[in-house]
């Protein structure tokens, strides 16, 4: 018999992590899934750490190994393994709460038009010791939402998403070109709120893990990857308002971070292009004033 769900595990040399984050899904309310560790070309203890669980579990992990290719291409693996009818992310430096898995197959099941569930998240650090919970405005998290994910007025967070596997079908799997950069799981929730609902649970379901390695931490090669992403679906050519106001918040969150680490002429620079492309962000504008004032003194 299949299992309902399928869980996948990139790992990526995360065998300090990786056995927490096993436990948290062994450990849930709901327990008609497999697990699918995918093993990204680590060269620490992973594929040993996983066959353990594998001896104790036998018939309800399994480990795929390839070589290291990225989160993207890792993920689709699982996808393309997976037996489960529906999708479940969790990476491996990642835990779940007991009821992760139960809250989101009880919307999956009740409703057909919906191809996604996802919630809060708490923040954590690298000893378990909780940083933060964003506040999230379920006005811009349910529904058709495409234009709020791609502002980014909505954000999904991973290790809370669960999804229909017929949703690939439609919509394709990761983005290998963003393997290596990150926002490849904001691109498939893109293509995904195009053609299925979107369902949000107002509760934290997982907690996230803030490490020095953490892909989100390169600003760099996240800018790079939101310019990738912006292009892909509003090029020059195409709805121009909605491209402008992608890109300003893009700057905007670039003169952010350099306003953050007192680096004001450089974040001056990067709200006057924000403001440029969206003469009507208040925030853009405030900030933009705040980096004068600063220099000034």
């Amino acid at each position: 018999m299949m299992p309902k769900v399928s869980i996948l595990i990139p790992s990526y040399n995360a065998e300090r992590f990786l056995p927490t984050s096993i436990k948290s899904a062994l450990s849930g309310t709901y327990q008609d899934f497999e697990i699918i560790v995918i093993d990204d070309g680590s060269t620490d203890n992973t594929k040993g750490l996983v066959q353990s669980f594998i001896d104790l579990f036998p018939g309800k992990i399994r480990y795929f190994r390839q070589e290291n290719k990225g989160l993207a291409v890792a993920r689709n693996t699982g996808i393309i393994e997976a037996q489960g009818e529906y999708l479940a992310l969790l990476d491996a430096d990642d835990k779940w709460l007991p009821c992760r898995l139960q809250e989101g197959v009880r919307i999956l099941d009740a409703d057909a038009s919906i191809g996604l569930v996802h919630g809060n998240i708490t923040y954590i650090d690298i000893n378990d010791k909780e940083i933060s919970t964003p506040k999230r405005d379920p006005r811009f998290l349910n529904g058709y939402i495409f234009d709020n994910i791609f502002l980014r007025k909505a954000h999904i967070a991973c290790p809370t998403v669960l999804f229909r596997r017929i949703c690939c079908a439609h919509a394709g799997m990761f983005d290998a070109n963003l393997s290596r950069l990150g926002c490849e799981d904001r691109d498939l929730w893109l293509r995904i709120s195009q053609k299925f609902k979107i369902s949000y649970i107002d509760k934290v379901l997982s907690y996230y893990r803030h490490t020095p390695q953490s892909m989100s931490q390169d600003v760099d090669k996240m800018t790079k990857a939101r310019l990738y992403v912006i292009d892909k679906y509003c090029p020059g050519n195409k709805d121009e308002s909605l491209r402008n106001r992608a890109l300003s918040k893009v700057y905007r969150d670039l003169g952010d971070e350099l306003l953050i680490n007192n680096r004001h002429l450089e974040a001056r620079y990067e709200y006057l292009k924000a403001v440029k492309f969206n003469p009507y962000t208040f925030w853009a504008w405030a900030n933009l004033f705040k980096s004068i004032l600063r220099n000034i003194k």
